[in-house]
Order: C-alpha cells, then structure tokens, then sequence
C-alpha cells in the first residue's frame, strides 16, 4: 500500500494527474530516438484511451508517447542480447514489448512502428528502444491483430 509520504503527482495537461511513487518510474539510460535529453518516464493508463498506455516523460509533462503492448510473436526477429543490454536482464525477468502509435486526427487513422519497439524490463524498471533489422518490419504499420 502507497503511503501519503512516498506518493508524488505526475501533472499533466494531456493526460491529467498521476499519483506514483519512485518505484514506478522507468529509467531510459540511453533516452529515446528523438527524446534522448529524457530519462524518466511513467507507463500511464486512461480506461478511455484503451488499449493504448502512455509513455509520460517526467522531464517534460507535454511528453507522452501513445503505445500499444505488443506480442513479440508479431516481430519476425527478436532483439539481440546486445540490444537488449540497457534492460539488465537476469533470466526470469519480465520483458514487455510496446509498438509506438501515432494517432491520427479524431484518431481516423492509427498507425504503430513494429520496427523500432519499445522494450521494457518490468522487473528492473530499465527501458530502451531498439530497431530490429529486418527490413520488412514496417514503421507505419496498421494495428496488429
């Protein structure tokens, strides 16, 4: 149980307020592709943007990439040991793979990036986004069934 002292407030205009603790923050010690000045990030869930999940950047409020989880018996080609290196991965760790989305005006068109997932050790709470190099993986995919 989360006690008043531990709990902080993520507040956010997108995506309102968000009570969490330290142990929920994910730490990308490479940063992300085009938010790499951003280390910290909270996964973030809203019952009315299922199945999406949110990757909120603690840095920068206005930051809060759209994912949608993914089973990684959707990818052709699994990340390497090296790739996945970042996660500090120790054997029974659970990994989560996210597809990044990009949402459409009036969310019309949704498209996901299967290429560049974003990987997750749970476990550790580390992150880091890796490209897969199979080419045929596309980068603006529909939404995997």
């Amino acid at each position: 149980m989360m006690t008043i002292e531990s709990a902080l407030v993520y507040q956010s205009s997108k995506l309102g307020d968000v009570t969490y603790t330290s142990e929920d923050v994910i730490r990308f010690p490479q940063g992300i592709p085009g938010f790499e000045n951003f280390r910290e990030f909270l996964l973030v869930t809203r019952e009315e943007c299922d199945p999406f999940i949110f990757l909120a950047a603690l840095e920068h409020t206005d930051v809060a990439l759209p994912l949608m989880p993914l089973a990684p018996s959707t990818l052709s080609v699994r990340p390497s040991a090296a790739m996945l290196a970042p996660l500090a991965i120790s054997g029974d760790d659970t990994i989560a793979y996210y597809a990044v989305a990009s949402i459409g005006l009036n969310a019309t068109q949704i498209i996901v990036n299967l290429r560049a997932p974003i990987v997750i050790n749970l476990d550790t709470r580390l992150g880091c986004q890796v490209i897969l190099p199979d080419e045929r993986l596309p980068i603006a995919s529909p939404i995997p069934a």
